[in-house]
Formats: C-alpha cells, sequence, structure tokens
C-alpha cells in the first residue's frame, strides 16, 4: 500500500474504535460533475470505485478505483467527478487527539494489493452497522488501523514479500472464514505446495499453516475485546468449524480461553512457533 505523494497529512487518533455516523455506497456525478463538503465533528472516510479529482488542503488528488481518503473533521473538499462517481463511505468520530497522539497518513492512499481485505473490511462494516453495530465499529477500527500499519511499517516493500506470498496474505484475508487448506492456496497463487511453505518459512518465519491459525485467532482476539460479540459468534466468522478446536487454537496463542478475553482480560500472544502439520479444524 503507497501514499500519492500528498503534500497534506494529519494524525489519526486510533486508540479506540469509531463512532459510526453514517455508511453507504455513494452515486455522484450524475446531476453534478462538482461538489463540495465541509463535515464540521465527523471524519470523512472514502473507497472509491470512480475516476476524478480530490481538492483538499490547497492540493488536487488524482481519484482512482481502488484508493482510500480519509478527511478530518471541519475540513473543506471538492470533488470533481468524469462521470458517474460509485464510492463506499464511512462519515465516523474519532476519539480527539492528544500531543503526540495517532499515526500520521496522507490523505489519499492507493490500497494496491490490499484492495480485496481494505474492500472486505469496509463492506463488513456496512453490511453489519445496522443489526450488529458494534462489529461495524470493529471492522472500520480493523481497516484504519491496517491502514496505519502497512503506512507506518512499509511492511511489503520492508521484506521484499514474492509477489506469491502477497497474493497469498490477500486470499488469506479475504476467505478467513472459509476452510483453506495450503494445497488449496499453493495452486491459487500458481506455486507447489512446498514452494510455498519454503517461502513462508523464509520471508514469515511460520509455516503457511501456523501463519493462518494466528491470522484467525488475533481477529477473533480482536473481535471480543472490541465488541460485545460471544464466542459462539465469532469463532465462525474466523473460519473455525467448532468451538472446541477454537478454544484450543486461542489458548495455544494467548494463554487463556476465548471467554476472558471477551472480559478484558489482558494477555500477550504467544512466541510463534512451527509444529502444525494441517490446518485441521481451522
Amino acid at each position: 500500500m503507497s501514499d500519492t505523494r500528498s503534500p497534506v497529512r494529519w494524525a489519526v487518533p486510533l486508540r479506540e474504535p469509531p463512532v459510526i455516523a453514517d455508511i453507504g455506497v455513494g452515486r455522484h456525478g450524475v446531476v453534478s460533475r462538482v461538489d463540495e463538503w465541509c463535515l464540521p465533528d465527523l471524519w470523512s472516510l472514502h473507497l472509491y470505485g470512480y475516476s476524478g479529482e480530490l481538492e483538499v488542503g490547497g492540493a488536487v488528488l488524482p481519484i482512482a478505483p481502488g484508493r482510500v481518503s480519509l478527511v478530518p473533521p471541519g475540513t473543506a473538499t471538492r470533488y470533481r467527478y468524469h462521470g458517474e462517481a460509485v464510492h463506499l463511505f464511512a462519515h465516523i468520530r474519532l476519539p480527539d487527539a492528544a500531543p503526540g497522539d495517532g499515526v500520521e497518513l496522507p490523505v489519499m492512499l492507493d490500497c494496491g494489493a490490499d484492495l480485496p481485505r481494505v474492500r472486505d473490511r469496509f463492506q463488513t462494516a456496512l453490511d453489519s452497522h445496522a443489526r450488529l453495530p458494534h462489529l461495524g465499529r470493529a471492522e472500520l477500527w480493523s481497516l484504519l488501523c491496517h491502514l496505519a500499519g502497512r503506512q507506518v511499517s512499509r511492511y511489503d516493500d520492508a521484506l521484499g514479500l514474492h509477489p506469491a506470498v502477497r497474493a497469498a496474505l490477500t486470499h488469506i484475508e479475504t476467505r478467513l472464514r472459509e476452510p483453506l487448506g495450503v494445497a488449496e492456496l499453493a495452486e491459487l497463487v500458481g506455486l507447489s505446495h512446498n514452494h510455498l511453505g519454503r517461502l513462508f518459512r523464509a520471508q514469515l518465519g511460520s509455516t503457511v499453516v501456523g501463519y493462518i491459525r494466528r491470522h484467525r485467532v488475533a481477529r477473533a482476539h480482536h473481535l471480543l475485546t472490541s465488541t460485545s460479540l460471544p464466542v459462539k459468534a465469532v469463532a465462525p466468522m474466523v473460519g473455525f468449524r467448532d468451538l472446541q478446536t477454537f478454544n484450543k487454537a486461542f489458548r495455544r496463542e494467548y494463554g487463556i480461553p476465548p471467554s476472558a478475553a471477551g472480559q478484558g482480560v489482558m494477555v500477550r500472544p504467544a512466541a510463534a512457533t512451527d509444529d502444525d502439520k494441517s490446518t485441521s479444524g481451522a
């Protein structure tokens, strides 16, 4: 994920989940080719499916499908459309920033290979907002933290991940709820089972199975600690078919049962191990 070399940046406070004031699908550019907006007390998060320009903070930034923007409260914006413009949007309230608080992000980011997971988080937040508002908040929080984490660490660039590994990580993220074996994942990215395993060990320090399990359990931990969802609802959301397997995997990573995480018990994840042999139950 990369920025668009925008001179406009701001600190985004992420110490707690956002409050969603509005979320949905926006359609513009039919009646008017220019719109001006300024939300006095809400951040504006957009995931674009169209081309155009965004004028903000004295800069004109190109809009393209797969880019995401985040604009703070009280900031005037002008959108120019080249035709019908469809995007996902969320108007959210973040905690007040304290000195040194937050992660600095550019106004516009290109999702690149991360687009499937960003879109999945956004769509899940939209789908769940009305019925499960805590899940909607958690999904947007996860999305924002993911954007911030990628921007800060430059994970892909810094580690020089093999394209097949990046593709595999995207498949894992977007299919977290589904059964996913190593052989199937290898076929999806065009490598042999053994070759993909060697790349994961070399570049991520983990087996493919171990990475998938830890990623599922970490996602479950996030949902349990940031929402009121019960354990029995979270397990299938992260790809575990039965509670016994989920409990065992969660204890292995965090040393406590998932029910304890939901009660606010603070723990550190266990050190990564590579003794997994299969994806049984995951």
